[in-house]
């Protein structure tokens, strides 16, 4: 009996040493909209972030310590997603990766801001948001950046001069700062526009297409999610089959093929991914990710992964909040999947822009 007692103490204080000795993981929290209409940037985020997490942790982690992922749904409403970030401040992790929205974002940024929690946005590019001395960085351009590309490139053919711009205000950090931007440069170069609001999952979207084809327009304008982009599209087309549609990033992710069918077909827009890409280090994330989530890789997903990846060479130079914020800003450049990314002091990145088009269903440069 006294042997049996000293052998399960001995057990016991054996599997104390070795849970101790297990190095404990760092949390990362992740917060992203993953119901609602604008899931399809959430799901991607979501994949991205797990992809790297995944594969950081099967390389042995950071120095040692496994990632440990915090996953919340903002829900596309601001105080859902108020609630989301607390909860992951509170839980302990490090850092956040989201939102995908600017809308989000600017529900959350003081949060961030006042717990001094850094929060690394895969694709918020609202201006309001760039320059700034804060706790937030955006891995994709601003959308002033994307709009000043997509005018040169119309003021550079000329084809182009009257746009009815349509822009869904359920995410009006983002919208309503692509539109301003596009509306400043366009009519700068001589052009015209039309400015239609609309809210997303209201309205008809035939009526709205009828109102942007109104006044000879000879282009519209979409900046909305992939969802309304390729209902819009398809209206659009019902009612015109040559006038040239564009777009901006948000609208094309995978799900916009999938939607508008061949409506999209020929649709001008603005990214900053380069999907036909035949990079060693780009193929091998691609083919990883459609092999883990059976779906193509879109900008969300590229970003997400790679801000798991800033965040990895920050902490393993310093796994501390205020560490890992001072290590992301001073880090000058970045390797991403598709080669080096220069990140400034405020933690704004550049990236190149392209100008591309849908053909055959898959994305190629607009020409």
């Amino acid at each position: 009996m006294v042997r049996s007692r000293r052998t399960a103490a001995l057990l016991v204080a054996t599997l104390a040493a070795v849970a101790c000795s297990k190095p404990a993981p760092i949390r990362l929290g992740l917060v992203t909209g993953l119901t609602g209409r604008h899931y399809d940037l959430g799901l991607s985020s979501r994949n991205g972030v797990e992809l790297a997490v995944k594969e950081i942790n099967a390389a042995g982690g950071i120095g040692g310590r496994p990632l440990e992922l915090l996953i919340r749904d903002d829900g596309q409403e601001p105080e859902q997603a108020r609630r989301a970030v607390t909860e992951l401040v509170r839980a302990g992790v490090v850092a956040i990766i989201g939102h995908a929205t600017s809308s989000m974002a600017e529900a959350t940024l003081p949060i961030v801001n006042r717990e001094r929690v850094l929060m690394v946005s895969p694709t918020v590019s609202s201006v309001q948001f760039k320059g700034q001395e804060d706790w937030f960085v955006m891995m994709h351009p601003s959308t002033a950046d994307s709009a000043r590309a997509l005018t040169a490139y119309l003021a550079a053919r000329g084809k182009v001069r009257k746009v009815s711009v349509v822009y869904d205000v359920s995410n009006l950090a983002y919208t309503k700062s692509w539109h301003d931007s596009f509306k400043a440069r366009f009519e700068e170069a001589g052009g015209a526009i039309r400015s239609l609001p609309f809210t997303s999952g209201q309205g008809s979207p035939g009526v709205l297409a009828a109102a942007a084809l109104e006044g000879s327009a000879d282009g519209v304008l979409l900046i909305a999610n992939a969802l309304d982009t390729a209902a819009l599209a398809q209206q659009v087309r019902l009612r015109s089959p040559t006038v040239p549609i564009l777009g901006a990033e948000w609208g094309f992710t995978s799900d916009v093929v999938a939607n508008g069918g061949r409506a999209v077909e020929g649709a001008i827009f603005v990214q900053k991914l380069n999907l036909a890409d035949e990079s060693p280090r780009y193929r091998a994330f691609s083919e990883a990710y459609v092999s883990r989530y059976g779906r193509g890789v879109d900008f969300a997903a590229a970003f997400s992964y790679e801000s798991v990846l800033l965040l990895a060479a920050a902490l393993a130079r310093d796994p501390t909040r205020e560490g890992v914020r001072a290590a992301v800003l001073g880090m000058g450049t970045f390797e991403g999947v598709q080669g080096p990314v220069r990140i400034d002091r405020f933690g704004d990145v550049e990236r190149r822009h392209l100008i591309m088009t849908l053909r055959g269903g898959k994305v190629v440069p607009a020409q």
